[in-house]
């Protein structure tokens, strides 16, 4: 289904959609995709599945973005949906797969591979590897003339993380505390 966010509480993590046929619906931010919780907003578009009850609720709610498509379909406006569906991990590499929804088209599946040293040697939390990832393939969705095929399968680099690193506001630019050895005692 598809509403928009009438009202949202950070204090309750909750909010009410209204969906197109008028219905106010219940949802919790456990229902949100995890990287659209911080874009939550009144008036905001979202899709969701409707989970019957006593009284209606929504799961799965993912924000809707809209992108500009390259070429002479630009005059019209193509609703493309980046969903992250999780991750895979073999030894040190861990594979964050996301899912491509566009109206009119079938749903494709994409995945970015990440050596997780790389994690280590720029001090980024390995919590924000989805949302990095995510920008990575938005970046490749939104580039002029680029045609992404599926299953489109890329892997993080040192640049994609330098790149990450001087996207962030300074605030976020933290520099880890330097920690003294600790003496061993014979």
């Amino acid at each position: 289904m598809t509403g928009r966010i009438k009202s949202w509480s950070t204090g309750s993590a909750s909010g009410f959609i209204t969906a197109q046929d008028g219905v106010s619906v219940y949802f919790h931010s456990s229902a949100v995709l995890e990287y659209d919780i911080a874009s939550l907003s009144i008036g905001q578009l979202v899709t969701f599945d409707l989970v019957s009850g006593h009284y209606p609720r929504a799961a799965n709610v993912c924000v809707q973005r809209h992108h500009p498509v390259a070429g002479a379909e630009e005059k019209r406006q193509e609703a493309v949906q980046l969903r992250y569906l999780g991750f895979d991990q073999t030894g040190s590499v861990r594979a964050y797969r996301f899912q491509r929804v566009w109206p009119g088209e079938p749903t494709t599946t994409f995945t970015v591979t990440a050596d997780l040293v790389l994690f280590r040697n720029h001090r980024v939390g390995m919590q924000e590897g989805p949302a990095l990832c995510l920008q990575i393939l938005a970046a490749g969705l939104a580039a002029p003339g680029s045609i992404l095929l599926p299953p489109l399968q890329c892997a993080l680099t040192d640049q994609h993380m330098l790149t990450y690193l001087a996207s962030r506001p300074a605030s976020a630019r933290r520099s880890r505390p330097k920690v003294a050895p600790r003496a061993h005692h014979a």
